[in-house]
């Protein structure tokens, strides 16, 4: 891989803050410098707009050079949902259709308005689908009109937690949780495939709940119940086996309140 021949910017979304990290060109970029700063909430059904408003701002000031960026944003502006396996469905435009069909009935008709995208796999296999609105996209390419920074990608949270989690669990089967303030991701993954994705709303005391939403998941499934929980937090956490759950922290260079930069720091 040849190295990046600009800078590189990775922007957090959340919906009261800002954060990003911006990094140094090169084959193994060194980072610049990191920072965040908050913003009023938005109304509940765009929390997205004070963050995106926002980024024209965050860009004067803190790029001053050319460079990539890329968006990261908050499970809250993103929303999920596991399509089971179909081999009736023979392209992504099919499987595409069939996602679209499955939001409008959960959503109701303003899943019109919505990018939907879906993970790659084969038919015979679950997927998983998001949901971002396309205000949000809209806006956020608008920002980046007229600087000198170019928008590469935007990409929802629970796959760069994912991703970059991994590698942390040697089982095939367990439970993903990605945590964010206010809000936590849980997912099941079975012998490598994912079996449910949901959204919860999480107090403070998530730490404390985590035992008890995780136990309600399993219930909720009608499967032999998964023990083993991998968790990627934004807040800073310790979390010890509990109600029979053994948890699994992933690793982060980052420690304390740095983890709130783990969402944009490689």
């Amino acid at each position: 891989m040849s190295p990046s021949l600009s800078e590189s910017i990775r922007i957090g979304l959340l919906p009261d803050r800002v954060i990003f990290a911006r990094y140094a060109r090169g084959l193994r970029p060194r980072l610049l410098e990191k920072g965040a700063f908050s913003v009023d909430a938005g109304i509940a059904e765009e929390p997205w707009r004070a963050p995106v408003a926002a980024l024209p701002k965050l860009l004067q000031a803190h790029a001053p050079r050319a460079a990539d960026a890329t968006l990261v944003l908050s499970n809250h502006f993103v929303r999920y949902a596991l399509l089971g396996a179909n081999d009736r469905l023979s392209n992504r435009e099919e499987w595409l259709e069939y996602a679209s069909h499955h939001f409008e009935k959960t959503y109701g008709a303003r899943a019109r308005d919505w990018d939907i995208q879906i993970s790659e796999s084969g038919a015979a296999r679950p997927r998983v689908a998001s949901a971002i609105d396309k205000a949000l996209l809209a806006a956020a390419a608008a920002a980046f009109k007229g600087v000198r920074v170019r928008l590469r990608s935007i990409k929802p949270y629970l796959m760069v937690a994912f991703n970059r989690a991994l590698p942390s669990m040697p089982q095939s089967s367990f439970w993903f949780v990605a945590q964010e303030p206010g809000r936590l991701l849980l997912g099941l993954v079975r012998d490598g495939l994912w079996h449910s994705v949901r959204a919860r709303q999480a107090s403070a005391l998530w730490c404390e709940d985590l035992p008890r939403m995780v136990g309600r998941e399993n219930a909720l499934l009608d499967s032999e119940p998964c023990r083993d929980v991998l968790v990627s937090a934004l807040d800073p956490v310790e979390l010890v086996a509990s109600n029979g759950f053994k948890f699994i922290t992933s690793p982060s260079p980052l420690a304390g309140e740095e983890r709130a930069y783990a969402m944009v720091c490689a």
